[in-house]
């Protein structure tokens, strides 16, 4: 009589590295969402604190605004500072505010009666600022000892789509939809800003309560960035790079944080770094709770993806005997970057 097998014991510490590969995991999918998520359209508004702002013939000029932040431990600063360029008929003004963030600040108002006078103003001073041309300012490159440019969301970006004008409202004519409507609620879902929304609040942060505004959702992505740096940084800690606290630094630039006057703390333990993770975790990628062992959960649809390119790159391991199909459950808001990118496995997690 063959011997019994015994029962596998689980211990503490395999459920703790299981614990931690699945919070890993979280993270990064969080972020490969959130690079992925459409880009916001930006409502610009007057700085509250500008004079102004509540003269409703005012508004900014174009896209002349920015909020540039500027963290570095060392030296104590945790500073912003904001210009935009607004007009009101033939008169133009230069706004500059900057301070400690939490603070209102110091601020300034240059008068213009010439456009182009304005425009150089401001061009000039976000030079001096930043040292990056205003032009190029999609393509920003963060410079040593000055400030970074911050993606911040209008206060009103849940307006009507209808714009009114003195004959009435105007209907924009579009023609029906071609899709299953199966295809159209997905479609619908993987791409809701509404869904994103309600995914953001998982964070411990309340992004609409930010210090220098709401974050778009590219921006919170550069603080996914930043802790991924961090989090190098303390794997590899004889290496030649950044130190934890210039990193640090660059995460509260990135993320601004308001520490008051107090020193902004460096993230230099693997517990802080987490709590920041936790922090930006606006997505719950898996979907932990849908099922359990006493419930199959029905099959409604089912979706063919044929990805450009994708084919042939099969095509080459074709002659391959041994397939298997993988199937990976995952949040809504992950949908998105899987189609741009594929399905990408972590190192550690057995691909």
């Amino acid at each position: 009589m063959a011997p019994k097998r015994k029962a596998s014991v689980q211990t503490e510490g395999s459920k703790k590295r299981r614990q931690g590969t699945e919070e890993e995991d979280s993270f990064r999918s969080t972020a490969e969402a959130l690079r992925a998520a459409p880009a916001d359209n930006r409502v610009i508004r007057v700085d509250p604190s500008c004079p102004f702002s509540r003269n409703p013939g005012i508004q900014v000029h174009e896209d002349y605004d920015c909020t540039l932040n500027q963290t570095n431990i060392g030296n104590n600063n945790n500073k912003f500072y904001i210009i935009q360029l607004l007009e009101e008929g033939s008169r133009f003004f230069c706004w500059n505010r900057w301070g400690r963030v939490g603070e209102v600040g110091q601020s300034k108002m240059n008068h213009f009666t010439c456009l182009e006078d304005a425009k150089k103003d401001f061009k000039k001073k976000f030079w001096e600022k930043t040292k990056n041309k205003w032009e190029e300012r999609d393509r920003f490159v963060a410079q040593p000892n000055k400030y970074t440019l911050i993606e911040v969301q209008g206060e009103a970006e849940s307006q009507e789509a209808v714009v009114k004008v003195y004959s009435g409202p105007v209907r924009t004519v579009v023609k029906p939809c071609s899709l299953d409507p199966a295809t159209q609620n997905l479609i619908t879902n993987i791409f809701s800003k509404e869904m994103f929304k309600n995914a953001m609040t998982l964070m411990n942060l309340d992004v609409k309560k930010m210090p220098l505004g709401k974050l778009t959702k590219q921006q919170i992505a550069r603080g996914f960035e930043a802790l991924e740096a961090l989090e190098e940084a303390m794997k590899n800690p004889t290496g030649d790079g950044q130190s934890l606290e210039e990193l640090s630094s660059c995460f509260y630039t990135v993320i601004p944080h308001n520490f008051g006057r107090s020193r902004p703390p460096p993230i230099n333990s693997p517990d802080v770094l987490q709590a920041k993770k936790d922090m930006l975790l606006a997505i719950q990628t898996y979907l932990k709770q849908t099922g359990n062992s006493y419930r199959c959960p029905d099959l409604r649809h089912v979706w063919k993806v044929n990805r450009e390119g994708e084919g042939d790159r099969f095509q080459a391991h074709s002659k391959l005997g041994n397939r298997r199909l993988l199937w990976h459950g995952t949040n809504v808001a992950v949908v998105a970057a899987i189609l741009t990118s594929g399905l990408r496995i972590m190192p550690h997690s057995g691909g």
